[in-house]
């Protein structure tokens, strides 16, 4: 397995069935529209703590998960990194990897944290 990881099999493997899978639903072989999402996860119990980092708005010790999928849920790409590391930072990583994959994506969906969260809308206490 570690033989068809390095040297790109698994990937190609991969990519040959995801596009057969997709044109037998009538769609192209290459997606042109993707969904893009990042989710923390706890590490193992027996990982050391200075390796995976903590998600510090969701107060999660471990690593985050980042994963590209086309309309039919099909995963293009993932990435794992720290927990500690930002949203964005999974999402460049995503492109970035879907832009190797894939020259036919024309439109990425994201999702959004709520606006007051980001600082954008009033002060959660605004009229007390």
């Amino acid at each position: 397995m570690a033989a068809g990881r390095d040297d790109g099999t698994d990937q190609t493997v991969h990519d040959l069935l995801r596009g057969q899978l997709r044109e037998k639903r009538g769609r192209s072989a290459d997606p042109s529209l993707i969904a893009m999402d990042t989710q923390s996860l706890h590490a193992a119990i027996g990982v050391p703590a200075a390796l995976p980092g903590k998600d510090a708005s969701k107060r999660v010790p471990g690593r985050k998960r980042g994963l590209a999928v086309d309309v039919n849920g099909l995963v293009v790409d993932a990435v794992v990194l720290p927990a500690s590391a930002h949203d964005n930072a999974a999402g460049s990583a995503l492109l970035d990897g879907v832009a190797a994959q894939c020259d036919t994506v024309a439109k990425a969906l994201v999702d959004q944290r709520p606006a007051a969260q980001q600082g954008d809308g009033p002060p959660r206490n605004a009229g007390e």
